[in-house]
């Protein structure tokens, strides 16, 4: 019929408004980035691997101007994969993993976020890359011999265990040592404190020594007065148990006023510092005197003559 539209305009107008309606999206995807549109590619350093190796895998992207990735954006498809290192650089991602699978699997595809000019977000996305795993035991596994599977290896060296060992033997050494050391030592303190003379037997020797070194006939009357003087400190401080040769004489007389035999030598002390610090001068009656008095006050604190018959042996006649 005239004017009547065939089968075939109106065909060819439905595949005209079908690839209108198909190049919309593309048409606005195309006016946000202009003319040219983000890319991103993957790759691989081989895509043939074994069980364990470690292969870098480089996502390599292209931006327009305008458009940026998202800042802390993650790569998509990684939780597929074990990540060993990650570097970034402008337009390179490098990412090192671990092939950890026993079948041959797709790796990917990995996408990245990036943001127009608008500030709208995008997804773009790589072609997945197939992975083919080789047997670690080579093209034919079924021909490889097998070795035996050894024991684990020890990771510390056993020359800290050496170490330690020679450390705890020289500790036990130091140890058994000291203790050889200080009981000798009691001992030694033992037989000499056995072995000293008692302190009246000692305070007669020196007074005996000092007499006979004839100190006061030489004129020398202070120093001979100084060491007698010493001599009794000494004895004193043994038998009243204080250390009477490092006091004074007032700081004596505090400590040994409770005993009466003390009196008479105390008298002697002070006049013996007349003689060291007042230049008094002794005549020797006086010294005599000194020395028998010191000699009696020792006599008479001295122990009971069963147990000191030794007292005095050799000093009764040195004058």
């Amino acid at each position: 019929m005239k004017g009547s539209p065939t089968h075939t305009t109106i065909f060819q107008q439905w595949l005209l408004i079908t690839g209108i309606l198909l190049l919309l999206p593309f048409t606005a995807f195309s006016s946000q980035f202009g003319t040219a549109l983000p890319k991103i590619s993957a790759s691989v350093e081989k895509t043939t691997a074994r069980v364990g190796d470690l292969l870098w895998l480089n996502l390599t992207y292209e931006m327009p101007e305008g458009t940026k990735l998202a800042e802390k954006a993650a790569i998509k498809g990684l939780d597929t994969v074990t990540v060993v290192e990650q570097t970034s650089q402008p337009g390179t991602i490098r990412i090192r993993f671990l092939v950890d699978r026993l079948e041959s699997f797709k790796l990917g595809p990995f996408g990245l976020t990036c943001i127009d000019s608008s500030g709208k977000e995008h997804q773009i996305e790589t072609d997945p890359i197939a992975m083919t795993i080789e047997s670690n035991l080579g093209k034919k596994p079924e021909e490889a011999s097998l070795k035996p599977i050894q024991d684990i290896m020890p990771t510390e060296s056993k020359w800290l265990l050496y170490l330690l060992a020679a450390c705890a033997i020289i500790i036990l050494l130091g140890v058994v040592s000291g203790l050889m050391w200080w009981s000798r030592k009691r001992r030694t303190d033992t037989v000499k404190a056995t072995m000293e003379d008692p302190p009246h037997v000692r305070a007669e020797k020196e007074i005996a020594r000092l007499l006979a070194s004839g100190l006061f006939e030489k004129g020398e009357v202070k120093t001979f007065y100084f060491s007698f003087s010493e001599t009794v400190r000494r004895y004193m401080g043994a038998i009243r148990h204080f250390p009477a040769a490092e006091m004074t004489t007032e700081e004596i007389l505090r400590h040994a006023a409770t005993h009466s035999d003390d009196q008479a030598v105390l008298h002697l002390l002070r006049g013996a510092d007349l003689v060291k610090f007042a230049d008094a001068v002794p005549n020797p009656d006086r010294k005599e005197k000194d020395v028998t008095a010191v000699r009696d006050y020792i006599r008479q604190t001295a122990p009971e003559p069963d147990t000191a018959s030794n007292t005095r042996p050799e000093t009764e006649d040195v004058q």
